[in-house]
């Protein structure tokens, strides 16, 4: 029997027993006494070609070694560098800078080749939030700044708290929330780029913009009045307001655009004016509706006297100053030389009107402004029986027009002007031989206005009378001028005895024409303000048949006179009497395509504007024939829509028949017939007028081309008239 076997025991274990925490630390501070004691010294190459830019990664580690041996070194040694490594260091640092931002993304090493690093990200959307911030600064629009916040989460957290919102703030003066807001952040009141004050009565509550009286503030901001908005003194809160709002307007130094609204307030543009010359240096359009800017300026030695008694009555801020609308400006020695558009207007409202009024403020300011191109001036006379007893004078223009030059002025707009004599218009005229566009409204003691040869080179359009025209037609030029468009006038008529009516303050129609037509191989758009007789239209057409836009106006009052031109107020909606006279006379010019003033058509329901009629008109005396879908709906564009009122149309099936009247079918069966003649007498005629005045609407005749019948020599061609809107 064979002796049990002994159970065999595993081989002695060759692994090392595991280390304790203790037994950790204890290793890790030997290595490290042994380093700093420089048993184990770092070599550390100092030669700057041996560290690329290229690899930061690399330039970090390096910096790191040389940074951590400072505390090894023994005696006066340690914490300091040697002149080789102190250049290395410098040259490392130039090499991570840029990566610094990128952090834990631009050192990790490539997951698909983890011996080459990755390339770091230089893209926008890794640069620092400063570097985004300046930026943005330079975009101007809000479309630009959405589209560009659409991009990524990180450009939108930049945009929208900081610049979306302070492009553009519309507000009142009374908004003192507002104005402490930018007083306190500098940095968001620089990326204001359009400031429009609006009126003191407007309604709609704050951060909901409705249009242009909608007030737009930042959503970031306090939307109700704070303790800054209270007072008890109505004087001192307009002076709190003007200081608060000069304040806001120094830290606004990115301000493109300025409006000015603000009607009913004591605190005037005037005296907003030297604030803005200061701190405002890039803006370049500003538009003033505000009638204290039309008040008479007061001299020093004036407003000493009255001023003295109330000097310690307002000591608020530095420089304040009184409200009232006779103030003392003291404008800024600084200019806007960026300054290109300016627009000033009064109101009709009686407040802050003056029963002089002036140029002088206006005058002042416009100083600054030396590159300016486009200048409106109009002054809205003032409701009758106002508060302070205002009258209807008009602002002289005289001085203004005397001493006021500017060498890149294209655009001038003087409206309710008034003038002693002609000689500073044509003075003004002759001095700005850059005027492309003039529109110049004014009274003179003579309507005879002569200019000097060769003034106006460059005009292509004027709004002005018949006498300030004819002067520029009659003017002698070197080269031809590029005159296109004549609007504002109006033609005088005739006597009973055929003879022009004229006057010794105005020229008679007869000159006028005689000169029109010498210049008519540029001009191509007419309006007239109004005419009294069928043969002024008849001999203004003779004398331009190349224009493309007719608008003959009004007629005015004849005594037993006929009904020949548009329907005036009050009397039916009805088409012109005369058709074919009408006709007859715009076959004379073959190049219309725009004709206004005169309504051809009877006035349709919209319920019933697109209903199909079943008997289509028929061709007669060689008329062109239209289509029995008489107008198509409201469209600016050319695709097609349902008709108007859900009338059924050739686009699909119809679901419902409106009801139409006789009168109604007869009416479109009239209309019909109508734009048949005139597509036949004027072959490029496409807009008239509509039959509802101030509608928006325009009728355009559209033509469906088709091939040309031999036998007849008539075009199959279709017409049909449509109701559009006209878009402004």
């Amino acid at each position: 029997m064979a002796p049990p076997s002994r159970p065999t025991l595993p081989p002695p274990s060759k692994t090392r027993p595991a280390l304790t925490s203790s037994s950790v630390s204890t290793s890790s501070r030997v290595r490290a006494r042994k380093t700093h004691s420089g048993g184990l010294p770092q070599a550390i190459n100092t030669n700057l070609s041996a560290h690329p830019r290229t690899d930061p990664a690399n330039a970090l580690s390096v910096l790191r070694k040389l940074l951590t041996s400072l505390p090894s070194r023994i005696g006066g040694c340690q914490y300091k560098l040697t002149a080789a490594e102190h250049a290395l260091s410098l040259h490392l640092i130039s090499i991570i800078d840029p990566f610094v931002y990128h952090g834990v993304r631009a050192l990790a090493p490539n997951p698909v080749h983890r011996k080459v690093p990755s390339a770091p990200a230089t893209g926008l959307t890794h640069q620092p939030t400063e570097i985004l911030d300046a930026i943005l600064f330079h975009v101007d629009s809000r479309k630009d700044l959405l589209n560009v916040a659409l991009g990524c989460k990180r450009l939108h957290d930049v945009v929208f708290p900081r610049h979306f919102d302070y492009r553009v703030i519309r507000c009142k003066v009374s908004s003192i929330s507002v104005w402490n807001h930018l007083i306190k952040n500098r940095s968001l009141a620089r990326n204001v780029r359009k400031l429009e004050i609006i009126d003191e009565r407007a309604s709609t509550p704050r951060g909901v913009s409705t249009g242009h009286k909608g007030m737009l503030v930042p959503r970031g901001m306090l939307q109700r009045d704070t303790d800054l908005d209270s007072t008890d003194d109505e004087f001192t809160m307009h002076s709190k307001q003007e200081r608060f709002l000069a304040a806001a307007l120094l830290r606004m130094t990115g301000l493109r655009e300025f409006k000015w609204s603000c009607i009913h307030s004591p605190i005037s543009i005037a005296n907003v004016w030297p604030t803005i010359m200061m701190r405002a240096p890039n803006l370049r359009s500003m538009e003033i509706h505000d009638n204290l800017v039309f008040a008479p300026r007061i001299t020093v030695e004036e407003s000493s006297d009255e001023s003295s008694d109330e000097s310690g009555s307002d000591s608020e801020g530095e420089g304040s100053s009184s409200t009232t609308p006779g103030m003392t400006v003291v404008t800024a020695p600084s200019s806007l030389l960026e300054m290109t558009k300016v627009v000033f207007r009064s109101t009709s409202h009686s407040y802050g009107t003056a029963k002089q009024p002036d140029l002088g403020h206006i005058s002042a300011m416009l100083h600054q402004c030396a590159n300016l191109r486009d200048l409106e001036i109009t002054y809205v006379t003032p409701r009758a029986g106002g508060a302070n007893g205002s009258s209807r004078a008009r602002p002289l223009a005289d001085e203004f027009l005397l001493y006021s030059r500017w060498a890149s002025l294209t655009t001038l707009t003087l409206a309710n002007l008034r003038c002693a004599t002609s000689a500073a218009p044509a003075a003004f005229l002759a001095g700005h031989p850059n005027l492309e566009v003039l529109n110049i409204d004014m009274g003179m003691h003579s309507n005879i206005i002569h200019l000097s040869d060769g003034s106006l080179p460059r005009l292509r359009e004027v709004k002005a009378s018949k006498d300030i025209i004819n002067a520029i037609l009659e003017c002698p030029c070197e080269t031809a001028r590029p005159l296109e468009s004549l609007k504002g006038f109006k033609l005088s008529g005739h006597s009973n005895n055929g003879c022009a009516v004229s006057s010794t303050r105005s020229v008679s129609d007869a000159t006028f024409l005689g000169n029109l037509k010498r210049a008519s191989s540029t001009i191509r758009s007419i309006e007239l303000v109004g005419w009294h007789e069928m043969e002024d239209i008849r001999r203004l057409t003779a004398c331009v048949s190349s224009i493309q836009h007719l608008d003959v106006g009004r007629r005015l009052g004849a005594v037993g006179a006929r009904q020949t031109g548009a329907n005036e107020k009050g009397t039916t909606n009805g088409p012109v009497a005369n058709i074919i006279e009408w006709t007859e006379l715009l076959a004379m010019l073959p190049e219309l395509t725009t004709m206004h003033g005169v309504k051809f058509f009877y006035d349709v329901a919209s319920a019933v504007v697109g209903a199909p009629i079943l008997s289509s008109s028929s061709p007669a005396n060689g008329l062109w024939s239209t289509s029995n879908s008489n107008s198509s709906p409201i469209s600016a564009s050319a695709s097609p829509t349902p008709p108007i009122g859900g009338a059924p149309s050739t686009f699909g099936p119809a679901k419902t028949q409106p009801q139409v009247s006789m009168m109604e079918r007869s009416r479109m069966r009239k209309n019909d017939e109508i734009a048949g003649v005139l597509a036949w007498k004027c072959r490029k005629l496409r807009r008239v007028d509509h039959w509802e005045d101030g509608s928006g609407k325009v009728i355009v005749l559209v033509r469906d081309h088709g091939n040309a019948s031999e036998e007849a020599g008539v075009g199959k061609d279709k017409v049909r008239w449509e109701v559009r809107r006209v878009k402004h």
